[in-house]
């Protein structure tokens, strides 16, 4: 029975909501808003800073590539669903040759930035994230894709310049990662950008290839498709069929095929771990709960729109918001691993050394 008053109109106003909502979205993702893009590349950088959170206690009971092969194993349906719904059509002739390259970089920052977390810790880990746009923007430049103008060279010097200062604040000599740390360190995020570049150059080239870009090809589409259904008259057929023409291959397509790649090679390495290492009888419940975090918010979610915003902005934008990474992961890491960043940076640069006590003068 309906409430009095008119509230039997409540559901069908929060259907109609619903719908607009979806609507909005489904409008956005095809020809996004520059606020839209913005706020999607904030979204990633805090899903992946949660997940250096999350995985930072889990790598305690399960080694870090047999982490990442659960990780992608879960992640793999979804990416294929989201494949399947991007529209476009299958990888033919020399673009199959893309995922190769793709997978050994993506593969390499995905199983290295556990291999991090695991002997550096989850801020060192996310604190060297900003050299992702640094490479990627070296590398756009010298491939040709992307030309790097002064306001793009300011922005990557004002993301590097900060994250400098906080990995000054935070470490100290007995603190620092060795020589093999270092390494690894430097390697993930880089493995990264030459992921992100990749695909920018890519998509480039199918989009040349085929004459057109994504965004056309699906509005044409979608114009033909409701011409379609709507009119029933055989002489739209000529036309209706060349509407169905599918567009080029998406972001999406290449990230699920990537992580394809790189979850053969990560997983022949990762199952002995799975098998031998891992005691699954005691195994807690926040450990489940990290791989699940790892691989449906990290690898669906926060690569799957890097991967949307660089078919739809330039390859090094993206990139630029691994500085942003760096202050959810210190705040995160503060509340919820007791590590003391937030305080270790602020207490640095004011006269307390602990609250309400001033520093002793000599």
């Amino acid at each position: 029975m309906a409430p009095p008053g008119g509230g039997g109109t409540f559901a069908p106003a929060v259907r109609a909501a619903s719908r607009a909502l979806l609507d909005w979205s489904l409008a956005q993702y095809a020809r996004p808003s520059n606020a839209f893009c913005h706020g999607a590349l904030v979204l990633a950088q805090l899903l992946f800073a949660g997940m250096h959170i999350t995985a930072a206690s889990a790598l305690d009971h399960i080694p870090p590539f047999s982490f990442c092969a659960l990780r992608l194993a879960l992640a793999l349906p979804f990416l294929y669903w989201l494949a399947r719904r991007e529209g476009g059509r299958a990888l033919r002739g020399w673009e199959r040759a893309w995922p190769l390259p793709m997978g050994a970089a993506i593969g390499t920052a995905y199983a290295l930035v556990f291999v991090c977390n695991q002997r550096s810790g989850p801020n060192y880990t996310a604190m060297v994230q900003p050299l992702i746009p640094l490479a990627a923007a070296a590398m756009s430049a010298a491939l040709r894709i992307e030309r790097v103008d002064a306001m793009k060279a300011g922005g990557l010097f004002v993301s590097v310049v900060g994250t400098t200062i906080t990995l000054r604040v935070w470490t100290n000599e007995d603190e620092a990662p060795g020589v093999v740390d270092s390494i690894f360190l430097m390697t993930q995020p880089i493995a990264y950008a030459t992921y992100v570049v990749l695909l920018a150059l890519a998509l480039k080239r199918v989009r040349a290839g085929d004459g057109s870009n994504s965004t056309a090809a699906v509005t044409r589409r979608s114009v033909t498709t409701s011409h379609f259904e709507d009119e029933d008259d055989d002489d739209d057929d000529d036309v209706v069929i060349e509407g169905l023409d599918r567009p080029p291959p998406g972001p999406m397509l290449f990230l699920f095929a990537a992580t394809v790649v790189s979850e053969i090679v990560i997983a022949s390495v990762g199952v002995r771990g799975l098998v031998r290492r891992v005691e699954w009888s005691t195994l807690p419940a926040h450990a489940y709960l990290a791989v699940l975090y790892a691989g449906i918010m990290s690898s669906c979610f926060a690569h799957g729109i890097n991967s949307w915003a660089i078919s739809h902005v330039s390859g090094v934008l993206p990139t630029v918001y691994s500085g942003v990474q760096v202050i959810f992961t210190v705040i995160l890491a503060d509340i919820f691993l007791d590590e003391g960043a937030f305080y270790k940076i602020v207490s640095d640069w004011s006269p307390y050394d602990r609250v309400g006590e001033v520093d002793a003068v000599p």
